[in-house]
């Protein structure tokens, strides 16, 4: 069991750089890397706290998940909202 989700893990971490090499936006780039980084790495932990077999090192994986669910969109929230504030005011620069 431990195995599945490492390679489900990779195996959606790749379609991520995938996404991040074909995808012609910066925003779309983001969407990409965010979904599928934060979904690979939960993966991986997932698979890596089946095999600790203890408590303590279980909860401490269960700790980075809930800290990779909150802060993984806010980042990517932010670099957006600057990218797009960017972008207008390039846009107002040029009148």
């Amino acid at each position: 069991m431990f195995y599945f989700f490492v390679v489900f893990g990779l195996f959606i971490m790749f379609f991520g750089v995938l996404g991040m090499i074909i995808l012609p936006d910066f925003l779309l780039r983001i969407h990409a890397s965010t979904k599928c980084g934060v979904t690979g790495a939960v993966s991986i932990l997932i698979g890596f706290a089946i095999h600790a077999n203890n408590l303590v090192m279980t909860f401490r994986i269960l700790l980075i998940i809930a800290f990779l669910f909150f802060t993984a969109p806010i980042v990517a929230h932010s670099l957006g909202v600057y990218h797009i504030s960017r972008q207008k005011k390039n846009n107002e620069d040029k009148y």
